[in-house]
């Protein structure tokens, strides 16, 4: 698997989590699925900004791809903010839907120009073989990533 197919697989997994939770209305199964969703953006916003992003910073230092690269993190930063608004909030409430909503928005925003831009320009800096190469190490360091994160107990 290359680092296309690993981050697509990321971003369809976040997206059937975003959906389930659209769908639900008991409280505390969206809590869960919210908490799922959480744990999946964390995990892979901070994995992929350390191995994709950083591998095409370096195999390229040209301008379009720096501002593609500075835009897709922004995006991250933004869905992170929503992320801390939505667990200050009440899951039950309109206004935690709505927020939601905007989340869910945000994400496929980012997914759908992380998925056409960003991995065109990615294609055309990136052997299929460092692309193969970069799947093996977003995955080693969410690994990495779970096993120093602490055991939530309750």
């Amino acid at each position: 698997m290359d680092i296309y197919a690993y981050i697509t697989r990321d971003h369809r997994r976040v997206a059937g989590l975003m959906n389930d939770l659209m769908s639900i209305r008991l409280p505390a199964i969206r809590q869960t699925l919210f908490d799922q969703i959480v744990d999946e953006l964390t995990l892979h916003n901070d994995s992929e900004e350390r191995t994709f992003y950083a591998a095409l910073e370096h195999a390229t230092q040209t301008q379009a791809m720096n501002d593609k690269l500075e835009h897709a993190e922004h995006e991250h930063h933004e869905i992170k903010a929503l992320l801390h608004v939505l667990k200050r909030l009440s899951i039950g409430s309109e206004e935690w839907m709505e927020k939601f909503g905007e989340l869910k928005f945000a994400v496929e925003h980012h997914v759908a120009e992380e998925e056409s831009t960003v991995f065109d320009k990615a294609k055309m800096v990136l052997s299929p073989l460092d692309a193969h190469r970069l799947a093996l190490s977003m995955e080693a360091l969410k690994q990495q990533i779970r096993q120093d994160q602490p055991v939530a107990v309750g």
